[in-house]
This record gives structure tokens, sequence and C-alpha cells, in this order.
């Protein structure tokens, strides 16, 4: 009779075929022949001559604070598996202590996996440590243990929230487990790197937080939803990564409400058609993590020159970072108007004229009050920050406004 254990085995067995059935497909004996095995003779031979004698810049670098930031980087991709399927839901729900068994077997081959991830590294970054950096083989042992403590922490941590929240509150215990997580590992193994007393302390209080965990989360209910995603997920990770390449990725589309301009309120009064479409623009840029990120990088990199050079040389940078901004937005705007869902509508001409006068002025001119104003202050003080921010509006205010009468292209 089937057992759990022997469904855990069978499953994973057959993800290990899966898997290397994946990788057959684009590591055959050529590639092998030609690439892989020599690079592996050739970083061998190089990681040999590197023992036997450390070369200036090996010796030049700080390992001890490089190679725990690597071995963070590998913490967060190790997770618990339980190798469920869709299918599970018609036997597996009705027996719960299947599932548990499942679980905890799923502890022990991600304890195994770690094990395996973490010690490899060290054993080649090993030389580094104890020639250069004057490690002893004591304190190393602690920064394993303390390594393979920690991601058992993360990895039954992230799996015990699985499915639990959603939207912004997810994202928001995400973030703080996050940085919560990379202050406790980094810290140790940072600041106590050679403090063999106070790296026994971290791992000790490391192995109780995991024996608590271990305690609560052994027979804690699972979220059989969010294991058949995430298991999912993890089995074609590898595929997507490979043919991601080769297949034209299509985006998922999802509708959720916005953070800005929840309500889709008005922005302006009229209600013509180029009016309409610049509050359309406005809205959709504002609401864009990738325009918003790039746009305040600009921002922030103009007003840091702006500050540093003289006061003519700062009136000069306010028009040209102001003929560069709007460049960036006309490109901007014309990959936006492309959309296929703004196409639909017959906009004519003068409307989508206006609709990019109207949007470029309001995203521009904060930013150019912001440059004139220290233009001003750089040119005659602190008494003409002000009035030069209002003789800059006028100015965009004039040229916008001679824009939209000048007649549009057909």
């Amino acid at each position: 009779m089937l057992t759990p254990r022997q469904l855990f085995w069978i499953r994973l067995k057959r993800s290990g075929k899966e898997q290397l059935r994946v990788w057959n497909s684009v590591l055959d004996w050529t590639v092998w022949l030609y690439l892989l095995l020599p690079g592996l003779f050739i970083a061998g031979g190089l990681y040999l001559e590197v023992l036997q004698e450390m070369p200036d810049w090996a010796m030049s670098l700080p390992w001890s604070k490089l190679y725990p930031i690597l071995l963070l980087i590998l913490l967060f991709f190790g997770r618990v598996r339980l190798f469920v399927e869709e299918a599970d839901r018609l036997f597996l729900l009705q027996r719960p202590e299947w599932l548990q068994t499942l679980k905890r077997c799923g502890i022990g081959y991600t304890l195994v996996v770690k094990l395996v991830a973490i010690g490899l590294p060290m054993l080649i970054l090993q030389p580094f440590l104890l020639k250069v950096e004057g490690l002893a083989g004591l304190q190393l042992g602690l920064a394993y243990a303390y390594t393979i403590v920690a991601g058992m922490i993360w990895a039954i941590g992230t799996h015990m929230m699985n499915g639990r929240l959603r939207g912004w509150r997810k994202r928001i215990i995400d973030l703080i487990g996050m940085l919560l997580f990379i202050a406790v590992y980094l810290i140790p193994m940072l600041a106590w790197a050679y403090d063999t007393r106070l790296l026994s302390l971290s791992l000790g209080g490391g192995i109780v937080t995991l024996l608590i965990m271990l305690r609560y989360g052994w027979h804690s209910a699972i979220h059989f939803e969010a294991e058949v995603k995430q298991e999912s997920e993890t089995r074609l990770r590898s595929t997507e990564m490979l043919m991601s390449q080769v297949i034209e990725s299509k985006p998922l589309v999802r509708l959720k409400r916005p953070f800005l301009f929840r309500h889709s309120q008005r922005l302006f009064r009229k209600s013509d058609a180029g009016t309409v479409l610049a509050e359309m623009r406005l809205k959709a840029f504002l609401r864009c993590m990738a325009h918003l990120r790039v746009w305040l990088s600009f921002i922030s990199a103009s007003t840091v020159a702006i500050t540093l050079v003289p006061g003519p040389i700062a009136l000069f940078l306010v028009a040209a970072l102001t003929m560069l901004g709007s460049s960036w937005l006309h490109i901007q705007w014309k990959q936006w108007f492309a959309e296929d869902f703004i196409l639909q509508f017959p906009w004519s001409p003068s409307s989508a004229k206006k609709g990019a006068v109207i949007s470029r002025f309001w995203l521009l001119l904060l930013p150019m009050l912001l440059w004139s104003a220290i233009a001003g202050y750089k040119l005659l003080g602190v008494k003409a920050a002000v009035p030069a921010a209002l003789l800059c509006f006028i100015v965009w205010g004039g040229i916008r406004l001679f824009t939209l009468r000048k007649p549009a292209d057909s």
C-alpha cells in the first residue's frame, strides 16, 4: 500500500527527471564538448593557480564582506516544496495527515538542498577566507551553521505565510519580513565575523527560533490552492527561463484598482476630446511605476546638476533640461498613443495634439519651477527664487498657448 512518504519520493524522482529532460534539450553533447567541458577545465585550472599563489586582486578583495551577501542571495531561492498537484484535491484533501507528512518530508528535503547549495560556495571560497581574511575554521563552521539555520527559518516562514494574505497587505508583510531577515542575517555575518562568542550566541538564538517555528509549522494548516500554484510555478521556472529567448512573451493583463485616482475622478473641467485625452495620459503616466522611476530619476539627477553649477550655467541648464524632458515625454506619448485601447477611438489630429501639449505641460511644470527657483537663487540670491519660478510659469504657459494655437499636422 502506498504511503505518503513513498508518494513524496515518487514525485521527487519524477520532478528530477522532468528537469533533467528540460536541460538535456538544451545541453546536448555539442554544448558539453565545445562549451561546458572546456569552460570547467579552464576554470578549474585558474582556480588551482590562484590557490598555489594568491594574486594581488585576490588579496585586495574583502572576502569576509562579500561571501555573506552571496549566501544571502542563495537563501532567497530555497523554499519548502510539497510536490502537490491539482488532482490531489480529489483524495489528499480528505486525508490531512498525508498533507502533513508531505510537508514534513518537504522540510527535510529543503534542509538537504540548503546543506549542499550553501556548502559548495563556502567550500570554494574557503581558501580565500582562511588565507586572505585570516578566519579560523571554527568561525567558518559557525557561519555555515548559522546560514543553514537562517535559510530554514526563511523557508519555513515563507511557507507558513503562503496563501494567508493578499494584495497590499501581503506586499507590506513580505517587505518587512525580508528587511528584518536581511538585518538579522547580515549583522552577525558581517559585524561579528571574527568574534566566535557572538557568532555562537547568534547561532544559538537562530536554533531556538527555528525549533519554535518547527513546533508551530509542523502542525499548521496547509493552504492547498496556494501550494498548488507555487509548485506549478517552481516546476515551470526552468522551462520558462530556457524558452524566454525563443517564444515571444505576452503580458498578463490584470485588473486591479490603482493606487492613484482610485475613483477615476476628473482632473480638468473641460470635456472636449483633447482635454479628456490629456487626462487619460496623465493618469496612465502617474499609475505606471516604470515611467515614474525614470521620470523621478531624471528630475533628481537634473536638480543636483543645477545646484552644482554657477548661476549662468544653471539658467542654461533649465532650458536644456526642459528640451530633454520634453523630448522624452514626446517619445513616451507616441508609444502610449499607439496602444490598441487608445487607437480604437477616432481621435482627430487637433485633439491628439491638444492632449499631448496639455499633459506635457503639467508633467514638466513642477520640475521646471524647481529648476528655475534654484537658478534664480544661484544668480541673485534668495529674493530671486520665487520671481524666477513665477517667470518660468508664465513663459511655459505662453509656450503652451502658442503651441495649441498652431494648426495640427494632418
